[in-house]
């Protein structure tokens, strides 16, 4: 077995190696694929380097929009924000920007608006749509227009030790970006039960006065740069300019197969001049109460933010707090039993915070300052992100809490002559020859951390480098050091990815060694065709990971709203196929059929089990 798996990827090699011997002549794509799929898309857009780095939310959200991008021409300030692509103030300039000279027609000219750059404008291309009936100069007419999506998903493994299924759905319909509503559920592998255990719904409406919207159901909150509240995971990453802040989008519908990390009650935000003010309230135990738990614990969480916002700036304040269990706040009213020594009976948690945005000569200032009154802690954030120079972009950020002392320094960097890329052209269809990000976060811990007996430290280093060898084959290179007291005291990661986009064809070799424990090696061969009305992907893989302590990701290719991102460990391999096929405008199919084999011992692996996967996603636009 392990003669013929090795034959067959040397067959594999040689096709790759053909691959660039044959490049396709004459073919186009669309205008931003480049062939390295929706990941890349999302990774770029936040600033993540790697897809360990993004949270499934996140990249179920904006895989989401990819597949249905937002108009930013029609698009009201209140659904601009909520869509978690722009500030306040990139939205307050895109729509003082429309009111003065018309529609945006290309992305060249979003480029151009006060607030984005050429760098954010491409990352934000695959997003957004500029669709317009207007001429030059003048904006859109708002036509009626219905969305009525279905979603259906199936799952199945097989292991020699069980079988296992998993099955989810999604519905939306949506009016304009006036209404809209939207309902999940969700089996996964580990459910004991037949049904649905995971799920998400919510009903929003859009005004386009004083009104911003109303959301009833769940909903996520993101206010600030996360110190006081921000629902979902916060990408701790510092890898690119762009992941040095956080780009608060208020409250937004949660529409996830899970649910999970979000609020579900009713919010609202109310638009007054140049001021939003945004209020909710979070019930806690009602999800579970939903679900059929009688002895779920009912709490209130109201939240309040009061933000201003202009063309170049914004500043808001937010406050909340959390109630105990309501049975016990009223059993407690009057008695003056208190949850927390310095909060008031009935209440076990609150906070207040502040934070600022602004631009001012092309330098992105930030920062926040919260106080958590449960134990009168407080915690800060502050940083800046700056052109030093015309292929030199760079960021700094310092912050503070009461268990880490923190400071992170990072840029970009370009140089050589521009490629043109091969089958692609418009906007961004040339790149610079050398590019790359690099970045330096060093931490320091009061207390004992990382096995220390002392104070815990910690410095991370990363350094990104792409070098497009010609228009169609790029070599990138990722180095990462992790240092720290006390036990495992140096992690180093070396990624090595040689690729090859040429028209409707791509493919990849990857080669990454990880050293903590001992040296963990992984490698894959890639190979895809992506014509107009499909696409096929293959990948076969080999690793040799013989401490968990080694482990090294790779993220997997897979249907929109499947984030996959396996932990390989041990010694094996594996291999999968994609596929994707368009039948019509209003129906789509996705296959992904996966293996993982364990053909050698490792003598310090635990005993892993192999196993095999299909999963197929059906999308309809009823």
């Amino acid at each position: 077995m392990k003669r013929s798996f090795l034959t067959a990827c040397f067959i594999a090699v040689l096709a790759v190696a053909d691959f660039f011997q044959c490049r396709a002549a004459g073919l186009q794509v669309t205008e931003h694929d480049n062939g390295d799929g929706d990941v890349e898309a999302v990774m770029r857009l936040l600033g993540a380097d790697t897809p360990e780095a993004v949270d499934s939310y996140d990249m179920e959200r904006f895989t989401e929009l990819l597949q249905n991008p937002v108009e930013i021409n029609v698009a009201t300030g209140s659904r601009l924000v909520a869509s978690g692509l722009f500030t306040q103030y990139q939205v307050a300039s895109l729509l003082d920007y429309r009111s003065r000279t018309g529609d945006i027609l290309s992305y060249a000219e979003l480029a151009g608006v006060d607030g984005f750059s050429q760098e954010r404008a491409l990352a934000l291309a695959p997003f957004v749509s500029l669709v317009s009936d207007a001429l030059p100069g003048r904006t859109a007419t708002k036509t009626t227009k219905v969305r009525n999506d279905l979603m259906l998903r199936t799952n199945l493994r097989k292991s020699d030790r069980e079988t296992e299924y998993a099955y989810g759905l999604k519905y939306r319909f949506g009016v304009n970006d006036r209404f809209e509503f939207g309902l999940s559920a969700n089996r996964p592998y580990a459910c004991e039960e037949a049904y649905p255990s995971e799920g998400s719904f919510h009903a929003v409406y859009y005004g386009r006065k004083t009104l911003g919207k109303l959301v009833v159901g769940d909903f996520n909150l993101r206010y600030g740069q996360g110190l006081s509240l921000w629902n979902g995971f916060r990408m701790s990453s510092l890898s690119s300019p762009e992941s040095f802040y956080l780009r608060p989008s208020g409250i937004s519908p949660c529409w996830s197969y899970s649910g999970e990390g979000s609020q579900r009650g009713i919010a609202a935000d109310f638009n007054i001049g140049r001021f939003v003010v945004s209020s909710s309230v979070g019930v806690g135990g009602l999800r579970e109460l939903m679900r059929g738990d009688k002895s779920a614990f009912i709490s209130l969480m109201p939240v309040l933010n009061a933000a201003w916002y202009g063309e170049n700036a914004q500043i808001s304040l937010t406050g909340h707090m959390k109630t105990s269990d309501v049975e016990e706040w009223g059993r407690n009213a009057g008695t003056g039993v208190t949850s927390a020594a310095s909060l008031p009976s009935g209440v076990s948690g609150a906070g207040v915070s502040a934070d600022f945005r602004w631009c001012i000569s092309g330098v992105d200032l930030f920062g926040e300052t919260a106080l958590d009154m449960a134990d009168m802690s407080v915690a800060a954030v502050a940083g800046t992100v700056f052109d030093a120079a015309e292929d030199l972009a760079l960021a700094f950020r310092a912050s503070y809490s009461a268990d880490q002392y923190s400071f992170a320094a990072g840029g970009r960097f370009y140089g050589g002559k521009m490629t043109q890329l091969s089958g692609m052209s418009g906007f961004g269809s040339s790149v610079r020859r050398h590019s790359g990000t690099f970045s330096a976060d060093a931490s320091y811990y009061p207390e004992p951390k990382y096995g220390s007996d002392g104070p815990g430290m910690q410095l991370k280093l990363l350094l990104n480098y792409t070098i497009q060898i010609s228009p169609s084959v790029a070599l990138a290179a990722r180095l990462s050091e992790r240092l720290r007291n006390g036990t495992e005291k140096n992690r180093t990661d070396l990624r090595l990815d040689l690729k090859y986009a040429s028209g409707d064809w791509m493919a990849q070799i990857r080669v990454n060694g990880l050293y903590n424990k001992s040296l963990g090696l992984l490698g894959y061969l890639e190979g895809g065709w992506k014509p107009d009305r499909m696409s096929v992907y293959f990948r076969v893989g080999l690793f040799r990971i013989d401490n968990w302590q080694d482990r090294i990701y790779a993220y997997e290719r897979d249907a929109p709203g499947n984030f996959n991102v396996p932990a390989y460990y041990g010694r094996g391999c594996w291999g999968a196929v994609t596929l994707a096929l368009k039948v019509s405008g209003r129906f789509k199919a996705y296959l992904r059929m996966s293996t993982i084999q364990y053909p050698w011992e490792s003598p310090t692996a635990s005993e892993r089990t192999p196993k095999s996967e299909c999963r197929v996603l059906l999308s309809f636009a009823l």
